[in-house]
């Protein structure tokens, strides 16, 4: 029964030391996750339509625009759109290619750059400049939500994950007491401990479930 004790509180000991890990990197892969394929962290999609403007305002169509981000400085995003620019190279069809980088990630701010170029190309039009414009804004005040969301979120994250770990380990610290560890031996005990396991891991789970943002943006 010692060993189940001590198997107990270093389950405890190691939830209270994920409670010290930065939750913004955890929960931040939760909001814009990655897929299998290579995709871009949120914080480049402003550069990107940033880069997408100033070819346009140089004087280049939009499909070649895009295209121009396969020759990019940056390695992620030269990576995610060599296989856009390639695709339109080979069919010409440039909504078929965009759409190439829905296939290949389920980040929400992927979506809304793939969707708002896709409605500018179909559409046409004097305004794509301003489109632009504004969906980098729209993009940048998403980012910046969702940090903020997350660095609040870190304080309860935080306090939840040390009001799981406290129990157990006060289970360690009383297990050291041979009158305290009689009681953890007995059947009865076994029986708590094994139940309160269950629940602790059960909330554990539901705090991290009922604490994840959704992917489709506010």
């Amino acid at each position: 029964m010692s060993l189940l004790v001590v198997l107990l509180g270093v389950i405890g000991g190691l939830l209270s030391v994920s409670a010290f890990r930065n939750p913004r990197q955890v929960e931040w892969s939760r909001v814009f996750p990655r897929s299998k394929k290579a995709t871009l962290s949120a914080q480049m999609w402003p550069d990107v339509v940033d880069d997408v403007a100033s070819a346009i305002r140089a004087g280049l169509s939009l499909p070649q625009a895009v295209s121009e981000l396969a020759h990019s400085s940056t390695p992620d995003i030269a990576r995610e759109f060599s296989v856009v620019s390639q695709k339109y190279a080979a069919s010409g069809n440039f909504v078929e290619s965009l759409a190439l980088l829905n296939h290949s990630s389920s980040d929400a701010i992927a979506q809304k750059f793939v969707a708002a170029l896709t409605i500018a190309y179909n559409v046409g039009g004097s305004d794509l400049g301003v489109m632009l414009r504004t969906l980098s804004e729209v993009i940048r005040d998403d980012v910046k939500l969702r940090g903020e969301v997350l660095a609040r979120q870190s304080w309860t994250i935080n306090g939840a994950r040390m009001a799981v770990a406290a129990p157990w380990v006060t289970v360690l610290l009383l297990s050291t007491r041979s009158d305290a560890a009689s009681v953890y031996s007995s059947a009865t005990g076994i029986r708590m401990l094994i139940g309160c396991a269950f629940v602790t891991t059960f909330a554990y789970a539901a705090m991290l479930r009922m604490g994840r943002l959704p992917q489709g943006g506010f």
